[in-house]
C-alpha cells in the first residue's frame, strides 16, 4: 500500500500529472445554489471515457466533465480548512466511482447550510474530496487528487 505524501492536495503543491491553469481564488465564496440540468448519461451507456476524471492513485473512474456543477458561473473553488491547508476543488453534481465516509457534519463547512462528509475512491480508498448535502447533494473533488483522461485507445 502506498504511503500518502504529506499535505498532498494543497494548493501550490506538486501536480500529480501534467499542468493545469487555475485562477487563484483567495476569498471564500458563498455560492448561489442552482438545480443542475438533467443530462443523459451517454458516457456510461457507450463506454466513452474521454471526459472522465480518475483517481490519481489507482486511475479508477470517479467523475465525468458533464457532471460539473457550477455556482455563480464557476465550478472551481479554493478553500482553507481550520488548519490553514488550502484545497482547490471542482464541484460535481454526482460522482461515478466514489463512496461516502463519515458522519455528515455542519462543522467548518465551506458551503453554509450544507453538511459534509468524506468522499473516498471506491477502488483504493484514497480521500478525494467531500460530499455536501442539504436541498441538493453534490461533491467537491480535490484537483490535485484527480487526473483528467486525455485519450483512451486500445
Amino acid at each position: 500500500m502506498r504511503e500518502k505524501p504529506p499535505a498532498f492536495g494543497e494548493v501550490g503543491g506538486a501536480p500529480v500529472c501534467g499542468t493545469a491553469s487555475l485562477e487563484a481564488d483567495t476569498d471564500l465564496v458563498v455560492p448561489t445554489i442552482a438545480e443542475p440540468e438533467a443530462q443523459p448519461d451517454t458516457a456510461t451507456a457507450t463506454g466513452d471515457t474521454e471526459n472522465d476524471w480518475l483517481c490519481a492513485w489507482c486511475h479508477h473512474r470517479v467523475a465525468n466533465d458533464k457532471d460539473r456543477f457550477p455556482y455563480n458561473g464557476k465550478d472551481v473553488f479554493t478553500f482553507s480548512n481550520p488548519e490553514g491547508i488550502r484545497f482547490a476543488i471542482i464541484t460535481f453534481s454526482r460522482t461515478l466511482g466514489c463512496r461516502q465516509n463519515g458522519t455528515p457534519t455542519l462543522e467548518h463547512t465551506w458551503f453554509p447550510g450544507y453538511t459534509w462528509s468524506f468522499c473516498l475512491c471506491d477502488n483504493c480508498g484514497q480521500h478525494l474530496g467531500w460530499y455536501y448535502r442539504s436541498k441538493i447533494e453534490f461533491a467537491g473533488l480535490i484537483i490535485a487528487r484527480i487526473v483528467r483522461v486525455v485519450c483512451t485507445r486500445n
